[in-house]
């Protein structure tokens, strides 16, 4: 008996982490730009799910003020919380070769950061430019990122179920034969 909760377990877990990519789109991700000098700011941008793919992608924007003199290098200065931060995404070979999206506070879960999510219809290389425009003026900067066509993540899926599957099959098998030993 415990050997079948055990194998059950293993089977919810395959199953739930199916859903892991949908519950962590928010925050965090892969590094594209880190403390890139966007005017009189820096900009820092993540991105998910990694690797990027066709689809729903998550941008993580943070703007900060660049750093006095004096500071430790490569260390930002404070968050611009007041900021507009527009991405602008541009591709030879979409149906839609130009999107244009805000990043908002609003849609940020923690509010020292912007966030967006945006639909991509096409795997290509996509040129990614960050506007951020704020009461020290604006700027911008840039990086290339490579979107691959939709993978499937079903695999898990199938294996969590199988797994129960298997398991159940086990118990009414040993259900049947003890009957008839008792029988």
């Amino acid at each position: 008996m415990k050997f079948l909760r055990i194998v059950l377990f293993c089977g919810l877990v395959l199953i739930f982490s199916y859903f892991t990519e949908v519950v962590g789109a928010h925050g965090g991700g892969t590094p594209q730009l880190t403390n890139a000098i966007a005017g009189p700011y820096w900009v820092s941008v993540w991105t998910q799910p990694n690797p990027l793919q066709v689809g729903v992608v998550h941008f993580t924007v943070a703007v900060s003020e660049a750093p006095v003199s004096g500071a430790v290098q490569g260390e930002a200065g404070p968050p611009v919380l007041g900021a507009t931060v527009e991405l602008r995404l541009e591709s030879e070979n979409s149906p839609s070769p130009t999107l244009v999206v805000q990043a908002t506070h609003e849609s940020a879960v923690n509010k020292l950061f912007y966030e967006a999510d945006l639909e991509l219809s096409a795997a290509d290389y996509w040129h990614v430019t960050v506007m951020a425009e704020g009461p020290a003026g604006s700027g911008s900067a840039d990086f290339d990122i490579e979107v691959i066509p939709a993978r499937s993540n079903r695999l898990w899926l199938v294996g969590g179920f199988g797994v129960i599957l298997l398991l159940a099959g086990w118990a009414v098998q040993r259900w049947f034969w003890k009957r008839q030993i008792n029988g």
